[in-house]
C-alpha cells in the first residue's frame, strides 16, 4: 500500500501534490485540520473561523500561511498555529472512533514514526533494533498494535504522534506529515463521509491531486498584502 505515493514534489519542483502524502487507491479523501489556539486557557478555534476573521475563503486546500495573511489577524491576540506534524490528541481520540468502525482488523494495526524528531525516547527504538519503514528521502520505526496504541504512542513520544498509521486489512490509512498542520485520511467512502460529517472535527473533502504545499491556496494569498 505505501508504495503507492507519489514521489514528492516528482510532478513538479514548484508543487506538492495530496498524492505524495497518502497512498493512491482509496475511494475517499478527507483532509483533517489541526486546530488552531486563542486567548488563555487556550480555546480552539478553527482554520474556517481564522479566515473568515481575517476576510479570506475557507476551503479545502486552504494554507494557514495564507488565511492569516492580513493586518486584522494581528488583532487576534494570543493566536497559536495549529501543531505541526502532530494530530492533537482530542481528534485523535474522535478519529480513532470512528476508523474503528471501518476496518475488520482493530486490533492490528501499523505505525510509523519518523526518526528524525530528535526525541529522547526514539533512541529506544533504535537500541531494540526496531523494524524500519522507508519512504523516499525520509525513514520511520515501525511499530504494530492495536487501534488504540495509538493513544499511547502519543504518550510515549510527546509531543509527537505516528506519521502514517493504517489497519492490517488496509481499510483505511492515515497521514500526517512532518511540517503539515493538517492530517489526510483515504478510505471508503463510508467511513470518510462519516469523517466528513463529525462536527467535532474540521474536516474537509480532499483528492490526490489536490495541493499540500504553502503556495497551493488559489483563493487566498500567502505574500503581500
Amino acid at each position: 500500500m505505501i508504495t503507492a505515493l507519489e514521489k514528492p514534489w516528482g510532478r513538479s519542483p514548484e508543487a506538492n501534490y495530496v498524492a505524495a502524502v497518502i497512498p493512491r487507491g482509496f475511494a475517499a479523501y478527507a483532509r483533517l485540520f489541526h486546530p488552531a489556539y486563542l486567548g488563555s486557557p487556550a480555546k480552539a478555534i478553527s482554520w474556517a473561523d481564522v479566515a473568515r476573521y481575517n476576510g479570506k475563503m475557507p476551503h479545502a486546500e486552504m494554507q494557514w500561511q495564507a488565511i492569516i495573511n492580513s493586518t486584522k489577524a494581528r488583532s487576534l491576540v494570543g493566536l497559536t498555529e495549529p501543531d505541526t506534524g502532530r494530530l492533537p490528541e482530542k481528534q485523535a481520540r474522535i478519529l480513532i472512533d470512528i476508523l474503528a468502525q471501518h476496518t475488520g482488523s482493530p486490533g492490528k494495526c501499523y505505525y510509523a514514526i519518523w526518526d528524525g524528531w530528535g526525541v529522547p525516547a526514539l533512541a529506544t527504538l533504535q537500541q531494540l533494533q526496531t523494524a524500519r519503514l522507508h519512504l523516499f528521502d525520509r525513514s520511520y520505526y515501525l511499530l504494530q498494535g492495536d487501534i488504540y496504541a495509538f493513544l499511547s504512542e502519543l504518550a510515549r513520544f510527546p509531543p509527537l504522534s505516528p506519521s502514517i498509521w493504517w489497519p492490517a486489512d488496509r481499510a483505511w490509512c492515515v497521514a500526517t506529515e512532518v511540517d503539515m498542520m493538517w492530517t489526510y485520511i483515504g478510505g471508503a467512502e463510508g467511513c470518510i463521509e462519516r469523517i466528513l460529517s463529525d462536527s467535532r472535527l474540521e474536516a474537509w473533502p480532499a483528492s490526490l491531486d489536490h495541493r499540500a504545499d504553502i503556495d497551493g491556496d488559489q483563493f487566498n494569498t500567502v505574500r503581500g498584502e
